[in-house]
């Protein structure tokens, strides 16, 4: 399990550092993204190469767009229900909102910012590569796609636990939104993968719902 362990040490190393508040919006921030997921998706790529299987999970086919876009819609559509659930408008619960936009920084500003935009793009890929390719596909040889697919999702949210702190409220207490996106998420783009034994499909679907998540779809007033 050194696959397992070696993706959830760096992703929650990264996270816990690049979501504190002093990094907000800033470069480091994403830095301290990029470069550590970077670095695992070179792995996944590596060892998919050497189990022979780089071409087979890697290269896109005709309908992938179409399943990411439609997963990437219902995630949006079900992170709206549950934003209004958890973090209803005139509640102490919405500044658990406010302080997850603050740490993205303002959509007009990632919207100008080439090298942000980009950073938006890139992140889930090789997010998609340490995570439904290193770890889940790991858990694949060893559980089989019924047990991997969910447990690769409880990971993908437990790597998320550092913002439950970093981006808590004094008022409101401990943030849980970002967790549980990403189980949300995790689940789909886990089982996503598991049906179709390729990445394309998630890392689209990612792409998109991290985007206009981040830039195009803020809840109004943030």
């Amino acid at each position: 399990m050194r696959y397992v362990f070696l993706v959830m040490a760096t992703a929650t190393a990264a996270i816990a550092f690049a979501m504190r508040p002093v990094h907000a919006g800033s470069g480091t921030m994403w830095l301290g993204l990029a470069v550590p997921y970077a670095a695992l998706g070179a792995i996944a790529v590596r060892k998919l190469w050497q189990d022979g299987t780089l071409l087979e999970r890697l290269t896109p086919k005709w309908g992938d767009l179409s399943v990411g876009a439609v997963s990437a819609m219902l995630l949006l559509l079900g992170s709206w229900l549950a934003r209004g659930v958890l973090a209803p408008a005139g509640t102490a619960e919405n500044a658990w909102l406010s302080h997850v936009y603050i740490q993205v920084g303002s959509a007009e500003l990632l919207q100008r910012s080439a090298l942000e935009t980009s950073a938006l793009l890139v992140i889930p890929i090789f997010e998609e590569l340490a995570f439904r390719g290193l770890l889940q596909g790991e858990l694949t040889e060893r559980l089989g796609a019924r047990r991997a697919a969910p447990l690769s999702a409880l990971f993908y949210a437990a790597a998320s636990l550092p913002t439950v702190f970093t981006l808590a409220d004094p008022d409101a207490g401990p943030n849980p939104l970002l967790v549980i996106a990403a189980l949300g998420c995790g689940l789909v783009w886990g089982y996503t993968t598991s049906m179709v034994k390729r990445l394309p499909p998630a890392m689209f679907s990612h792409m998109a719902f991290v985007y206009f998540s981040a830039v195009q779809f803020r809840w109004p007033g943030m």
